[in-house]
């Protein structure tokens, strides 16, 4: 397999082979995409995923807490009945006093909950087998802790690594422009790491959640053109390949053309404006109302900044 330059020199046993490893990852990719759904769907009360429950994911929301989050988002299926979930969400508002707990809540937890969400089941979940454990679950929900998200992160970055480097290692025997083969290479990999962090940034701004979906998508994407590309190439007869090569090197040129003529015509921009630019500025009047305009904004920044340092204290 090392001494293989392109898909034709490889052997039917060597194609089945990379082609079952490709399909069970595009599989695989879609079972990821299930359990994103089911993990983080409802978090915000409305059914379905949204931009709003992966921000609560990360960055919690303080007008609920960690157990009315659960039991609204991803945990909300294993509760027998609707009713189950309104006596929890009525207790929580209620106080969370220990003896309604222990008269209509603790019932429900142990039916339910308990079989996972105990020392002995092994998994590393939140323990619900006391009032005090329960208890600590109604404050404020703080979103993802640090620990969490270093513990995912190492096992994502550990695991989806070696995925992306074994289809990567795959993909370039694909008879694609180089500019291509190298640019779609790189991308899954950098759409990982800007996911990664975006949980962090995600976890004190919850706008950056948009930021975080963007880039899950783009690897996505990225990841899966390389398999499709890969199982084409491997089982398509070569005239097609070698029409699709030559397609792709016409749309090249193409795009090296429109891009240039974009260049250019943002150079002649720049240049007008910057001319604009210092006509304007060639103007006292002018100068005096940007430097009051800039001293505007400076306090607007120092305004913002003592309101959200005070908000922060609050939460």
């Amino acid at each position: 397999m090392a001494n293989c330059q392109r898909f034709s020199d490889i052997s039917i046993s060597e194609r089945i082979l990379n082609s079952l490893f490709l399909l069970s990852i595009a599989l695989g990719y879609l079972f990821s995409l299930g359990q994103v759904f089911f993990a983080h769907q409802g978090r915000d009360g409305q059914p379905g995923l949204s931009i709003a429950d992966i921000a609560i994911a990360y960055h919690g929301s303080p007008e609920q807490t960690r157990l009315a989050a659960a039991i609204n988002g991803p945990m909300a299926g294993n509760l027998k009945s609707p009713a189950d979930r309104i006596v929890i969400l009525d207790w929580i508002a209620s106080g969370a006093g220990q003896a309604v707990y222990h008269a209509q809540v603790a019932p429900i937890l142990r039916r339910d909950c308990v079989a996972c969400h105990s020392p002995a089941s092994g998994m590393n979940l939140p323990s619900l087998t006391s009032y005090e454990q329960v208890v600590i679950l109604t404050e404020a929900d703080r979103g993802a802790s640090i620990p969490s998200l270093v513990r995912v992160s190492h096992i994502h970055l550990f695991g989806i690594a070696f995925i992306l480097f074994f289809v990567g290692k795959l993909f370039v025997l694909c008879e694609i422009p180089v500019w291509l083969k190298r640019l779609t290479i790189g991308i899954p990999f950098m759409s990982m790491l800007t996911d990664i962090f975006a949980w962090y940034l995600t976890r004190e701004t919850p706008e950056f959640a948009y930021l975080l979906v963007l880039s899950g998508g783009l690897m996505g994407l990225s990841l899966n053109f390389q398999i499709i590309l890969s199982l084409y190439q491997m089982w398509l007869p070569e005239a097609w390949a070698k029409s699709l090569q030559s397609r792709l090197s016409v749309s090249a040129s193409r795009m090296a053309l429109i891009s240039g003529r974009i260049w250019a015509k943002l150079i002649r921009g720049w240049h007008c404006a910057n001319s604009v630019w210092k006509q304007w500025l060639n103007n006292e009047a002018n100068r005096r109302n940007l430097v009051e305009l800039n001293k505007l904004f400076l306090l607007l920044a120092d305004r913002i900044k003592k309101r959200l340092r005070r908000g922060r204290r609050l939460f």
